[in-house]
Order: C-alpha cells, then structure tokens, then sequence
C-alpha cells in the first residue's frame, strides 16, 4: 500500500469534507459519479480506511494517515510549535483525582513517557494566546482514551507535548471540564509550583510542540 498511500491519501481528504453524509450525497458534493465513489470506498474500506455503514466515516486507521500528512505539512511550513501565554490560577482540585486514576495514568505513562504527579497546574490563558487554545483544539494532539470503570464513564483527553520552565510537560485539552476555554491544564513528573516556585497570579510561558 506504501506506494500507492498518495492516493489514498487524497481520497481521505477528499471523504474528510463529506464525512456524516450517505454516499449518494457525498458522490453529489464532491462531483464524482456514485459508481466512481462506491468502487472507491470498497477499496478504502478493504483496506481498513473507512469504517462499514450508510455514512461515511473516516476509520482510526484512515485518520492517523491524515494526522502524517498534517505533521508533515506542518513541518513543512516551520509550524512545529507554539508559546502560550498566561498566569498561574487555583485550580478546583480535580486535577489530583483524574490524574491519579490507573485508566488515564497507564495511558499517559505510555504516551507522553511519565509518570504525572497527582495534580495540574491551571494556566489562565492572555486574550492572544487564547486563540491559539482554539488552534489546539482542531488539532490531532495525542489522545488519551476515556474509559468507564463499570459506575463512571470518563471522556477523552488531548494532550499536547510541552516545557514550562524547562520542564518536560503536557498540555491537556479536555474534553469535558468545568473550566472556560481560558485555562489549560498542564501535567508533570513533578509538582511545578514547587519546582518553579510559583504563585497564583506569576506569569508563565508554555512552550508547545505540535508534532
């Protein structure tokens, strides 16, 4: 499949646009006939792209072919990474109990390559840097899973690679929170108002890898 992954490549693209709609109208809106999407989405689908059904629906293995192509185009373009701005805020004391669960600990041992102290440090975003958050957002990031431990069901987490202070990090974006889009949330191998000597209201910079 390697040499022909261009073409795949383009036909995701192309399904990305239309993803949710049934065939007959995803063939109408991008322009194709239906037999030239059908005999395409067979390929797609043998080959574990898209996921069987009446919609079309980009499969995990198709997706992380368009998460290569954006690293790359991304790379391309110097866009490796970002600085966040902002200042040091209380948290509500959720961070210590999310973070210390086995479902989400396991996962962010074996992604982001340590094992978090239970805690975050809550970031309020500066009215610039929030637009960036929103940038974060409709990126592929690194997922955590969520899980249900049979009383309790837990959504999916985004994390995103990153140095405060010169510290090994990671950046969360949440997918359910009680915080405005203003804070993020950041964790450590250690506890960074401690390590960093910080306070509620010091300033801090975020030093975000994107690829």
């Amino acid at each position: 499949m390697a040499r022909r992954r261009p073409v795949v490549l383009g036909y995701l693209i192309a399904l990305a646009g239309v993803e949710g709609l049934p065939p007959s109208e995803a063939a109408k809106a991008l322009g194709i006939s239906r037999q030239g999407l059908h005999k395409a989405l067979r390929r797609l689908r043998a080959a574990g792209y898209v996921e069987e059904g009446p919609y079309i629906k980009i499969a995990e293995a198709g997706r992380e072919v368009l998460k290569e192509a954006l690293r790359s185009l991304m790379a391309y373009f110097g866009m490796s990474g970002i600085r966040l701005e902002g200042y040091v805020a209380r948290g509500l004391g959720e961070g210590a109990f999310y973070v210390s669960l086995e479902g989400y600990r396991r996962q962010i041992e074996e992604k982001l390559g340590f094992t978090p102290y239970p805690g975050t440090l809550n970031v309020v975003l500066t009215a610039d840097s929030l637009i960036y958050r929103r940038y974060l957002e409709a990126l592929p990031g690194i997922l955590i899973k969520g899980f249900s431990d049979g009383v309790r069901t837990y959504g999916n987490v985004k994390a995103f690679k990153c140095k405060v202070g010169g510290i090994d990090c990671a950046l969360l974006v949440i997918e359910r929170t009680h915080h405005g889009p203003e804070v993020v949330e950041i964790i450590a191998p250690v506890r960074l108002r401690d390590a960093l000597a910080l306070n509620d209201g010091d300033p801090v910079s975020v030093e975000v890898q994107l690829l």
